[in-house]
């Protein structure tokens, strides 16, 4: 067999920031000789064929629109019930029928670790199986927990974990995973978030071991290739006409984001507002969503519903975002501080390591307005010991590498285990 006759079928959910590193891993995939199809949300078929890659949909545009006005998928205490019951389940059996129609023998599964399907379509067939992990929240150990306050013992924490699956992980998603591989005569799982989730295979984490250092009882196959982004753009198209005009008109500008796929931002913007004038500083407030936005901006601040963040970045002064990791990895790159307000999912984990390594701080939900804002900002954006570790960071930060890397390892993998 041909490397031409390979295929990789890329599988997530979730957002663009969760969708951006499959597609940009596609490309890379396709350009050495592999068959590349994506496998998720309709939403994304149009962004998907524009980079050149095939494309099986998940629901439709629809669903995915219908899910992010869902003003409880970003809650702290009912988020995970709201991404069970109408982002996992709901493409879980529809999923695992598409893969089934693929040759084992012939092409390769690589999944995000929440793509259930895929999982059980590697147990039920036999699919080669690599997991993808974006965030280091994926991963569990008992000797590192960042967001504890306080450092506790290995036994207290392996103790809130049983708790969390007991009570709340695998109480949510056990009972529905577990009735469709009965259907396909599959025992049953638990402790799916703590060991499951992770192909037994290879595990890639998205991620450099500086961000997060690899942990005596992560899955012993996991592999760290660092973080790999991207933009939507090819990186030589020219920025909109109206932005270099903004951009060149006065000082590096504040950028804020509540993520592509929050559409209960309101308040955040009007704050964020405030903070800008409150400083003194022009801000850029980005945004899919303009009815969040009011009807008239302030002079110095200036709407757009996307931006390729590693053009623009670099020419701003500080970000404002909910810790998405493609948000922050891209903000790292581009050697700016950043603060960050976490909702909920991993976005608490991803803060807590920003603010470790000193170049940004957290606001959460419930502190964040314009004054806290302001004052957290005017901080960063002023002392010359954050900056200096922005900029070591953006010097440690290489995507391209981490990019080839990654499709390195799968090449790899893929030659281990399919047919020659």
């Amino acid at each position: 067999m041909t490397t031409t006759e390979k295929t990789i079928l890329l599988c997530t959910i979730g957002s663009a920031g969760d969708v951006n590193p499959f597609i940009g891993i596609g490309q890379q995939l396709k350009k050495r000789g592999f068959r590349v199809i994506l496998i998720t949300s309709q939403y994304f078929e149009s962004q998907a064929r524009s980079a050149g890659l095939e494309f099986f949909g998940l629901g439709s545009a629809e669903d995915y629109q219908a899910i992010i006005q869902d003003p409880d998928l970003w809650s702290p205490d009912k988020g995970f019930k709201v991404f069970a019951d109408r982002v996992v389940f709901p493409i879980m059996e529809p999923a695992y029928e598409i893969i089934a129609g693929f040759d084992p023998s012939k092409t390769i599964l690589v999944a995000q670790g929440q793509f259930f399907a895929a999982h059980i379509a590697h147990e039920k067939i036999g699919f080669p199986f690599i997991t993808i992990q974006l965030q280091p929240a994926a991963f569990r150990s008992v000797y590192e927990f960042p967001l504890s306050p306080v450092s506790l013992p290995p036994f207290v924490i392996r103790g809130l974990f049983s708790l969390i699956d007991a009570f709340l992980l695998d109480k949510l998603f056990a009972p529905n995973i577990n009735r469709f591989r009965q259907r396909l005569n599959l025992p049953a799982i638990n402790n799916i978030f703590g060991g499951w989730m992770h192909s037994l295979q290879k595990n890639i984490g998205l991620f450099p071991d500086w961000f997060a250092l690899p942990q005596p009882d992560w899955p012993p196959q996991t592999q760290l290739t660092g973080f790999a982004y991207y933009d939507q753009q090819d990186g030589n198209e020219e920025l909109p006409k109206e932005l270099e005009s903004f951009l060149n008109a006065g000082s590096a500008p504040i950028i804020f984001t509540a993520g592509t796929a929050m559409k209960h931002a309101d308040q955040f913007f009007l704050d964020c507002i405030e903070a800008c004038q409150r400083l003194g500083k022009r801000g850029i407030l980005l945004t899919q969503h303009p009815e969040q936005l009011p009807a008239d901006l302030p002079e110095g601040i200036e709407h757009f519903s996307y931006l390729p963040f590693s053009e623009v970045l670099p020419r701003a002064l500080a970000l404002v975002h909910h810790s998405g990791i493609g948000t922050t990895a891209q903000a790292m790159a581009a050697g700016i501080p950043q603060v960050i307000r976490p909702m909920a999912h991993n976005q608490p984990d991803t803060a807590a390591r920003v603010e470790k390594l000193g170049i940004g701080a957290t606001l959460s939900p419930k502190k964040f307005n314009a004054s806290s804002l302001a004052e957290k900002l005017n901080t960063l954006i002023t002392s010359q010991a954050v900056l200096d570790q922005c900029k070591t960071c953006a010097e440690r930060i290489q995507p391209e590498q981490a990019l080839n890397d990654t499709c390195t390892v799968i090449e790899d993998f893929s030659r281990s285990h399919l047919m020659k």
